[in-house]
């Protein structure tokens, strides 16, 4: 059983004073920490809402340099490639030489069966009824090369989709989203901080609708 968190918003990030799951801190605390990377993450999908150059400022001060450049990258399959250039153009104004990308983690299944799980050959085929080069596009694009390739784990990378689409308003994949970070190891209690991290800047009917998904899919966990 999970100890209750407490959150206070500092900055427009996150500080947390939480009690670690005994059987699985290491994941618990990564959940905390990557949460200005989650703003960043929304702002790149959300301009309007939150300045880009301002979140990058702001976890700049918080997360290495490499786990910025990652979450730029990681971005890309939701919020494209010219929000990414434009994020990585202001990066490289101030740390010119960047920083080494790490090696990608190796998983027994693909990131898409990881995520979806049980639903992946549904998943395929409704991609494949909306156009035939969508499945290809985005599994062999999306999940085969960016998303495999990336030193993150399935969690970070999951954290880093919902907050995105929580950004674009995008319930339908939003969903699908959360129902992917909790098959990846988050829990209720993780997303729930997420979606709280959130409130300042995000839609209060799409965090609302938001909530209502988590709390079905979570089962209070």
């Amino acid at each position: 059983m999970r100890g209750k968190s407490s959150v206070t918003l500092t900055d427009c990030c996150c500080v947390f004073d939480a009690p670690l799951d005994a059987r699985q801190p290491s994941l618990y605390s990564r959940a905390m920490e990557i949460l200005p990377c989650c703003r960043l993450s929304f702002a790149l999908a959300a301009p309007e809402r939150l300045d880009p150059r301002s979140a990058l400022e702001k976890v700049l001060e918080r997360c290495d340099l490499a786990e910025v450049e990652e979450t730029i990258l990681q971005s890309i399959p939701y919020s494209g490639f010219p929000a990414a250039v434009e994020a990585l153009g202001w990066l490289r104004e101030q740390h010119p030489d960047g920083a080494s990308r790490l090696a990608a983690q190796e998983h027994e299944d693909s990131f898409f069966a990881q995520v979806y799980g049980e639903g992946e050959a549904k998943v395929r085929a409704s991609l494949q009824d909306r156009h035939p080069d969508l499945e290809r596009w985005i599994i062999d694009f999306a999940y085969g090369t960016v998303m495999e390739s990336s030193w993150f784990s399935s969690a970070t990378i999951e954290a880093l989709a919902v907050a995105s689409l929580i950004g674009q308003g995008r319930l339908r994949p939003l969903h699908s989203h959360l129902r992917g970070a909790l098959r990846t190891g988050h829990t209720q209690a993780t997303l729930s901080s997420l979606l709280e991290a959130l409130q300042d800047v995000a839609d209060a009917e799409v965090l609302r609708a938001a909530t209502k998904m988590l709390e079905r899919e979570g089962g209070g966990a």
